[in-house]
């Protein structure tokens, strides 16, 4: 079946102004929620998950090392037995706290693998990694190098996979659910928040078009979240109604929108996506 789901919000033109005025103050509220304050020292301690930092690993087919952070839920060194679900994560420098700390602080069993754009610090390395072209290449690494390193080592659960990205990241997010193999999927959720699409959006809709060439059905969840006033949500909408046009087979679209920055995305949307994958906590 396919579905469009969307979460609407309604306000006036002056909340609007309001709005505007107070977005940087939103997104800082938003930001600081992602992970509690605590000091580097500590930050381990906080969990009773493992966490493991900064390993590094060097793909052959763009020639750049990748740090690589990960986190195994408190049940993982007991449970010898279970394999887990997991969402591989990019822009890991950023959003590894984020996502950790939502999933510990709610007891989810899901391994988080973030790993951190490539290249020399200030490089440009993120520009071609995660937007097309370039992604063409990246993914080829994460599928063909990165994703059986990890799965050789962690006790993963091939058919709950999730590809997260942020931005410009999420621009590569989305490429891979049309460049993904239409027989044997790699991934079951792909999660864009506030992504780029304005970023060479007719590359975009080439790889679509030349998708559904190949198989109109599409079985994935695309999980995509903007920020509004002061983010991607108007390029974004102009891709969701691109794809609605299609009526693409089995593939479910969720869209919510929140009154955040573009920065703020992040916090103001992990909870509420997570819920949609695994369901509301029980506390």
């Amino acid at each position: 079946m396919h579905a469009i789901i969307r979460e609407t919000k309604t306000f006036n033109t002056l909340l609007l102004f309001i709005i505007v005025v107070l977005s940087s103050i939103c997104s800082n509220v938003y930001a600081t929620s992602e992970a509690p304050d605590v000091k580097e020292k500590i930050w381990n301690w906080y969990f009773k998950g493992q966490i493991i930092e900064k390993a590094l690993f060097k793909s052959e087919k763009t020639g750049v090392t990748y740090p690589y952070h990960v986190y195994l839920p408190a049940s993982y060194a007991n449970s010898t037995d279970k394999i887990y679900p997991v969402i591989y994560v990019l822009d890991g420098q950023s959003n590894f706290r984020g996502f950790a700390y939502s999933l510990e602080r709610d007891k989810r069993d899901v391994i988080v693998i973030a790993i951190e754009q490539g290249g020399p610090e200030y490089s440009n390395r993120r520009m071609i990694d995660y937007s097309l072209p370039g992604a063409t290449l990246y993914l080829d690494f994460f599928r063909q190098e990165f994703i059986p390193l990890i799965e050789s080592n962690y006790r993963i659960d091939a058919t709950n996979r999730s590809f997260q990205g942020t931005s410009i990241s999420g621009v590569v997010t989305t490429a891979l659910l049309f460049l993904d193999d239409h027989k044997i999927p790699l991934f079951k959720n792909y999660i864009a928040y506030d992504p780029s699409y304005c970023h060479e959006p007719n590359l975009m809709q080439e790889l679509v078009g030349k998708r559904l060439q190949i198989d109109k059905r599409i079985e994935a969840n695309l999980y995509i979240t903007t920020a509004l006033p002061l983010g991607n949500h108007f390029c974004v909408m102009n891709f969701i109604q691109s794809l609605e046009k299609y009526a693409i087979p089995s593939l479910s679209i969720y869209h919510s929108w929140y009154i955040v920055s573009h920065n703020g995305i992040l916090g103001a949307s992990n909870d509420d996506t997570l819920d949609l994958i695994y369901g509301k906590p029980s506390l």
